[in-house]
Parts: structure tokens; C-alpha cells; sequence
């Protein structure tokens, strides 16, 4: 019989009925360690409520920790516990931070900067091309990039940043050995491959359901030192991570968008009850959070960043036209399809190559203008 240690012990912690992330914070914070807990739990200790400490005691979660930690161990799974130089560290401020979590991966979680980008699962080609533009606006800066693996932007997130060689760690509503969505499945097994990761704090077995969402979001939140959120409905489990990350002192950024997209309302409510500052260019992220790079990036060139099809497309217009173009004009000129042609505008924005004016014109930016 392998000896239990202190990891044994907080594994079965974790897994007594009514005992929360909160709660187990705060008896190891008194008592020290999960043995320590277990003990005063078979002691009677006035100190630990009786229901708990009945749950402790007629509990067989010690026996399940003794299975579970080997099956971890030979899917290669890590066990991060509270205290550990491997924990993120940023979680060890939160009220409610897991005390266990269960890594498979290859990025460091406790690199100097992180940024999680949430939003929602009906996408749009703006989203799209909002993401991809922000996290090359923010190669200078090396953030590892953190997210939730679902469908739209969680996904779009991930993708761009393995492209793009950032490292970028999904957190799971699930178990490791249940990836969700399955869809999803050779992508996140690509991350853990790489310089990315997955992490979540349910063992293996466990099941999912509807509060386990609610969990990874604010791991989600608490992992990073900023969250973006990339259109979201007025209903939306990204909001749900913004008020985790605002309830943590955490910044929040939110993409405007239309005043008549459904996707962008949930963005427009947080940047109207300051509970996120608006975001354009990564410029003012960057600013708030006072971030510096040894060599600071340069403006977008065409050099530095080659235009697509589209993009080339719109801006050679953009330089024969005299006065503003609308984008009505654009799309008669252009023949490109609707979503095509936004998020070519969006880019060449974002790039500082053509300026944004009311009524949906646009025009040259005047550093490039011949």
C-alpha cells in the first residue's frame, strides 16, 4: 500500500460533499494541511462544523484520491496544489482559488504577462478579425493567452495564437480526460503538444453540468491579469468572466461594435456601466496596464504586417478616392461579400492605415496618404 501524502489529502478534500473552493481554503489557511484537517475532522474539532466534519469523516474520498492520482500520473496529468512553485500564482490571491488543479501541458502559468479572451460562441468575421489583429499587435509583449476551448471565440482565440507561436492554455469545465466540446478535441491535444496547456480543477471521472461552467469562468478570470471580451450577447457566459475579473481588482477591455448587433450588446453594457474599458487597438490596453517591451513595437507598416487580397483591395480604393468613401460605395466597387469586407476594414483600422468617420465612411490615414 503506497503511504498517503499531503496531496492524497487535498485531492480527498476536494471531493467531500459540501465542501467548496472557499471553504477549502480557509480550513487549510487554519489548520495548515489537508492531514491536519482530516484529523480535527475525526477529533470533533469545534472549529470545523459538525455537517462538514460528518462529511469528512463518512466520506470515502481518501480511497478515491489513492485512484486517482496514479491514473493522473500515467495520463501524464499534473497535480498543481496551492503553495507549489508550479501554481499559477495569480489564483493564490482569490478568495475562492482552487486548492488543486489538474494540468496537462507545456506553458509556464505564471509567465509575466496573461490575457484571457472570451466571447461569444455565434462569432462573427468582425470577432474574427478583431482577435487575430490584437494578439499580433501583442507578439511584442508575450502574453501567454488563456480561454475556455468553446465554440467562437474561445476556439478562434486559440487557434490564432498557436499560429502565431504564443503560448495559450484552455481551462476546462471538465475533466482532461473528457476534452469539451469533443469537437475541439485535436486542437487542445495540438496545445498540450506545444507551448500551450490545458488545466482544470475536476479530476478524472468527473461529470459536467451547468455550475461547472460557472467555475472555469472564474478560473478563467483569475489567471489572468486581463480579460478581453470579443462580442458578447446581453447573456453571455464571457460576461460572467468579466464579473469575475472585476470582482478580482482585474482589468477588463470590451470590442465595440454596432449598435444594432445582438453579439456586441453584452460589450457596449459592460463599457457603458464601467465595468470594462473600450477597446480599438491594443494601444489602450497596453497604456492602462502599463506594459513595456525592451524594444517598443512600431506602428503597423505594410512591410511589417502583408496585406490580404481584401485588405489590398480596399485600400487601393481608399487611395483614388478624393473624399471619404461609404461603405455602401465599397461594397459596389469592391464585389466583396458583406462579412469580407467589415473585417478588411476592422484590419486596416486596427493597422492605423485607414481612418473610421460617422455615417460609415472612411478614408485614407493621413500618415499614408500619398
Amino acid at each position: 500500500m503506497v503511504p498517503l501524502t499531503e496531496k492524497h489529502y487535498r485531492v480527498a478534500l476536494s471531493l467531500v460533499p459540501g465542501i467548496g473552493a472557499v471553504r477549502l481554503k480557509k480550513l487549510l489557511a487554519y489548520f495548515g494541511n489537508a492531514q491536519a484537517v482530516f484529523a480535527a475532522a475525526h477529533k470533533g474539532n469545534s472549529l470545523i462544523p459538525y455537517k462538514i466534519a460528518q462529511s469528512i469523516t463518512l466520506s470515502s474520498s481518501l480511497v478515491q484520491a489513492e485512484k486517482i492520482l496514479p491514473l493522473h500520473e500515467t495520463e501524464g496529468i499534473q497535480l498543481l496544489t496551492m503553495g507549489e512553485h508550479s501554481y499559477p500564482q495569480r489564483l493564490v490571491e482569490l478568495p475562492d482559488g482552487p486548492s488543486i488543479l489538474y494540468y496537462k501541458g507545456q506553458a509556464q502559468l505564471n509567465q509575466q504577462r496573461v490575457v484571457a479572451i472570451v466571447g461569444t460562441r455565434q462569432l462573427t468575421s468582425y470577432g474574427q478579425a478583431a482577435i487575430t489583429k490584437f494578439l499580433e499587435q501583442l507578439l511584442p509583449y508575450k502574453p501567454l493567452v488563456v480561454s475556455g476551448l468553446a465554440y467562437g471565440a474561445d476556439i478562434w482565440a486559440h487557434r490564432q495564437a498557436l499560429e502565431m507561436g504564443l503560448p495559450t492554455v484552455a481551462v476546462l469545465p471538465t475533466s482532461l480526460d473528457q476534452i469539451y466540446p469533443t469537437a475541439h478535441k485535436n486542437i487542445a491535444l495540438e496545445m498540450c503538444k506545444v507551448s500551450g496547456g490545458l488545466l482544470t480543477e475536476y479530476p478524472i471521472g468527473s461529470g459536467l453540468g451547468a455550475h461547472t461552467f460557472v467555475a472555469r469562468n472564474r478560473i478563467l478570470a483569475g489567471l489572468a491579469d486581463v480579460t478581453i471580451v470579443i462580442e458578447a450577447k446581453e447573456k453571455s457566459g464571457a460576461l460572467i468572466t468579466a464579473y469575475y475579473a472585476n470582482n478580482y481588482h482585474r482589468e477588463v477591455f470590451a470590442l465595440p461594435g454596432s449598435i444594432y448587433s445582438a453579439t456586441s450588446a453584452g460589450c457596449h453594457q459592460l463599457i457603458k456601466r464601467n465595468q470594462a474599458h473600450l477597446l480599438t487597438h491594443i494601444n489602450d490596453l497596453v497604456y492602462i496596464m502599463n506594459w513595456k517591451v525592451h524594444h517598443q513595437p512600431q506602428a503597423d507598416t505594410y512591410a511589417n504586417h502583408p496585406l490580404t487580397p481584401s485588405e489590398q483591395l480596399v485600400l487601393n480604393q481608399l487611395h483614388e478616392a478624393i473624399e471619404p468613401i461609404t461603405i455602401d460605395a465599397l461594397t459596389h466597387i469592391t464585389a466583396l461579400p458583406p462579412g469580407t469586407l467589415q473585417a478588411a476594414l476592422l484590419s486596416l483600422e486596427l493597422q492605423g492605415l485607414l481612418r473610421a468617420l460617422p455615417g460609415k465612411r472612411f478614408i485614407l490615414a493621413p500618415i499614408y496618404k500619398q
